[in-house]
């Protein structure tokens, strides 16, 4: 009978990401639905020490144009060590921002990818299964209702 193994994990073996929840003046998230096979936020993978509201900046600025991000009161956080993550074999950090966008600037991104969507409340809802990471829709409900406090937030 064949051994089973484990597969060796690449390193590195501590994951930093950061994802964006960008809302436009009517309330809708833009989400992405090119990349993973459904629809998701923009995140960015990050390396070393760099400060998460930096390269979420700099990443909006890159991809889509926006120069002046305009960050809401709320963030969600999450650090996970080796031994209490069941998804990951490794250290992971992240953090989720909010962030308003004129509806200039969401209708110039929307228009510029046929990948790129933007979904109300209730649209979120009816597919909240479809949505990448699991909670999100739970979180920007929160946030757009008013019922999640403002300043960090756990995320676990």
């Amino acid at each position: 009978m064949p051994e089973c193994t484990v597969p060796q994990l690449p390193w590195p073996r501590f994951d930093r990401r950061c994802y964006l929840l960008l809302l436009d003046e009517q309330q809708r998230l833009l989400l992405c639905g090119g990349c993973c096979g459904g629809w998701t936020v923009p995140q960015v993978r990050m390396t070393g020490s760099a400060d998460f509201r930096a390269e979420g900046t700099r990443f909006l600025a890159e991809e889509f144009g926006v120069t002046a991000p305009r960050y809401g009161p709320v963030y969600g956080k999450r650090y996970s060590a080796h031994a209490t993550d069941w998804e990951f074999d490794r250290v992971t950090a992240l953090r989720v921002f909010f962030v308003h966008l004129s509806d200039e600037d969401s209708d110039r991104i929307e228009r510029s990818s046929a990948t790129h969507v933007r979904w109300d409340l209730e649209r979120l809802h009816t597919r909240r299964r479809e949505v990448f990471p699991e909670g999100v829709v739970t979180l920007t409900t929160g946030y757009v209702e008013g019922w999640i406090p403002d300043g960090p937030i756990s995320l676990y």
